[in-house]
């Protein structure tokens, strides 16, 4: 057999293709050693971000279950105060699954009027309180006028239901526990020191903003801005203003653009010739010399160091 002699030069060039292979395969594990790193990081480290619609989405399925549970909670506090105990397994059985043990006895008094007459029952709050397997678990609290018979005088009750929520159908999960009312709440301090007089422009702007908005179908233009969407409702006999306070000093020379909350105690004559008491936040604001409204504000302004104090306490 004849041998075939390579030159140097093939030699040479035989010896770096090896060595290129060889980086290259080296380079190749490397780069997927590296790729396998970064996906077990992805999946066991890293936790995964839902986006803005998956946010929503479970936002929008969490209210909705939570408007479920108290409609559901509200109508099984009816059934249980106003169906007579003869009846009562019958109608409860949509709601609640009741133990042999707890149903009616067979026996039944000669007499058996509903426990209560009572008025439309509706939630009052509901939190969710967890889950269990595939249910979520919420807990409701019942609001309803209720009186003995149809000629006694109402008293507000409350009830707590415990809800869960299976595939979007809810149970209640034992018989309603009446609770204590949630008490009276807390005031919080309203922020308007500094008191205008009726020869006041905010004053007058004010005063003329509530006349026709309560009072009059038509004229709001000429005291409110052309954004604000605010709509005259009409349908009072009269409007006077009580008082006017500003959150601030009404400025001398207020430049263009300047705002100051407001707010207005006022005393309303309905179609009947009855009064009633109201309030009103504003927002005002100067524009080119004219003071106008641009909004009824959500809520009053708070003083920024007060706190919440309960109602009935004394103040210092």
């Amino acid at each position: 057999m004849n041998t075939v002699t390579l030159s140097r030069t093939w030699r040479n060039r035989i010896g770096r293709g090896r060595d290129l292979a060889r980086w290259v395969a080296v380079a190749a594990l490397g780069v997927g050693a590296f790729m396998g790193f970064c996906a077990g990081v992805k999946v066991f480290l890293v936790a995964p971000h839902p986006n803005e619609a998956d946010i929503a989405a479970i936002a929008y399925r969490v209210d909705n279950q939570r408007d479920a549970a108290g409609q559901f909670a509200a109508e099984f506090v009816g059934a249980v105060l106003s169906t007579p105990e003869s009846h009562r397994d019958a109608a409860l059985a949509r709601f609640i699954t009741r133990p042999t043990s707890i149903r009616s006895p067979q026996v039944l008094p000669a007499s058996d009027p509903p426990p209560a007459v009572i008025d439309t029952p509706r939630a009052w709050s509901v939190v969710a309180t967890g889950t269990a397997g595939e249910a979520n678990l919420y807990s409701a609290i019942i609001m309803v006028q209720q009186r003995p018979h149809a000629f006694a005088p109402s008293t507000m009750s409350f009830y707590r239901v415990p809800v869960s929520i299976w595939r979007y159908q809810p149970r209640a999960m034992d018989m309603p526990t009446p609770i204590a009312d949630p008490g009276p709440g807390a005031d919080v301090v309203i922020t308007y020191d500094h008191a205008l007089s009726p020869s006041s422009p905010v004053y007058a702007v004010v005063a003329g903003f509530i006349n026709t908005y309560l009072t009059s179908t038509t004229g709001l233009d000429r005291y409110v801005v052309a954004d604000s969407w605010i709509k005259p409702i009409g349908g009072y006999q009269s409007a006077s203003i009580t008082t006017v306070a500003a959150d601030a000093e009404e400025p001398a020379q207020p430049a263009t653009g300047a705002r100051i909350h407001v707010r207005a105690t006022v005393t309303a004559q309905t179609a009947q010739f009855a009064t009633i008491p109201f309030t009103f936040p504003l927002t005002v604001e100067n524009s080119g010399g004219t003071w106008m409204i641009t909004a009824i504000d959500l809520k009053p302004q708070t003083a920024a160091d007060s706190a919440a104090k309960p109602a009935g306490t004394t103040r210092p």
